[in-house]
C-alpha cells in the first residue's frame, strides 16, 4: 500500500484533524485517510451539497411518507405520566 507524506501542514488543520480522529476514536492517519476520500467523493460528484428545496422535496418523498408504525403519544415515548413525571 502506498505511503503519504504531509509535510508543512498549519497548526490549526493539525490540530483539527486531531481534535476528529481523538473524536472518532481513530488515529491520525485513519482519520485522514477517511477525511482525503470523503472529500474526493464529494468532489467526484461536484461537491455540490443539496439546497433546502432539494432537501424537502426528499424528506417529503422518502421520509414523510412512512407509515407511522408507533401510536404513542409524545409524553407517552418520553416517559412522561399523567402527571408530566418521568415513569
Amino acid at each position: 500500500m502506498p505511503t503519504l507524506v504531509l509535510r508543512n501542514v498549519p497548526d490549526d488543520l493539525y490540530g483539527r484533524l486531531k481534535q476528529a480522529a481523538a473524536d472518532h476514536r481513530r488515529s491520525m492517519a485513519q482519520e485522514a485517510i477517511v477525511t482525503l476520500q470523503s472529500g474526493l467523493d464529494g468532489a467526484l460528484d461536484g461537491g455540490r451539497r443539496p439546497s433546502v428545496e432539494e432537501s424537502l422535496d426528499w424528506l417529503r418523498a422518502e421520509v414523510w411518507t412512512l407509515p407511522v408504525l408507533d401510536r404513542r403519544t409524545d409524553d407517552q415515548i418520553l416517559g412522561y405520566n399523567s402527571d408530566g413525571y418521568c415513569d
